[in-house]
């Protein structure tokens, strides 16, 4: 996949460094997605993990904006529509959380209701200085649903969780980093080059080992701390055995950098 570049109406893929996916939300305005466009990008995620040469993902936006959520123009007051909509955001954020492939999150500016959710399906979220957080859901009769009134609240607690979703308020990043909702804080230049870095660093370990602590540690988030445990135990001796293991011990022993 090295200098591999896709290009779609509503996002871009591309390999800026070894080892390192680079899918930016292109679509207009502000990154807002369609469903057919959330169905391509899920796609999109879940064919890296056919690429062994992909070790980390980096999902950014493009000028003002990580994502502004869902276009709302394409809304259809029906049970039928809103299900279907629903459904694949959720197959997209549940596509990310779950993939082989870890997924950096780049937040570049305007992050918001499922956009917001997007970036909490990541592994990681680095944000720009300027960027802005929120979940204005409740202020158009709906709320952050597709994973997001699950995932908000693991990561922020349900009491900073509830305060956002039922307010609508918006943050901005120093807030966002004080309540956990992202890991990192940058400046805006230095936002790609920090979350390239991030996932080089992630890429440059074990890729067995990489797989098995996400598979763990999601399987804990969503089913709960013995769903964790049982996955620990299934996965700890097979993982010690591979040939990442056995590399990683020699490398250890003789003092070397190891070649994984």
């Amino acid at each position: 996949m090295s200098g591999e570049r896709a290009t779609d109406d509503a996002f871009e893929r591309s390999t800026p460094v070894p080892g390192v996916a680079l899918i930016r939300i292109t679509a207009k305005p502000l990154g807002v997605l369609t469903v057919a466009a959330r169905r391509r990008l899920a796609a999109a995620i879940g064919a890296l993990a056919d690429h062994p040469t992909v070790r980390c993902a980096v999902l950014t936006g493009e000028g003002p904006a990580f994502s502004a959520g869902s276009n709302i123009r394409e809304f259809e007051v029906t049970a039928e529509w809103i299900e279907s909509a629903r459904a694949q955001e959720v197959a997209l954020n549940e596509c990310i959380a779950n993939s082989p492939v870890p997924v950096v999150a780049a937040c570049n500016g305007v992050t918001l209701g499922g956009g917001a959710v997007l970036a909490l399906a990541c592994d990681v979220r680095v944000a720009s200085a300027s960027a802005t957080f929120g979940f204005p859901e409740v202020k158009l009769g709906a709320m952050a649903g597709a994973t997001g009134t699950q995932r908000l609240a693991q990561l922020v607690g349900p009491g900073h969780a509830l305060r956002l979703m039922l307010t609508g308020r918006t943050i901005d990043a120093a807030e966002a980093l004080r309540i956990g909702l992202v890991e990192e804080v940058v400046d805006d230049e230095a936002l790609l080059p920090r979350a390239l870095q991030l996932a080089q660093e992630i890429g440059a370990v074990s890729p067995a080992a990489v797989r098995a602590t996400k598979r763990c540690v999601r399987g804990g988030l969503a089913g709960g701390y013995a769903a964790g445990m049982r996955l620990e135990a299934e996965v700890t001796a097979p993982l010690g055995i591979t040939a990442d293991a056995i590399e990683g011990k020699a490398a250890f022993l003789e003092k070397r950098a190891p070649e994984f």
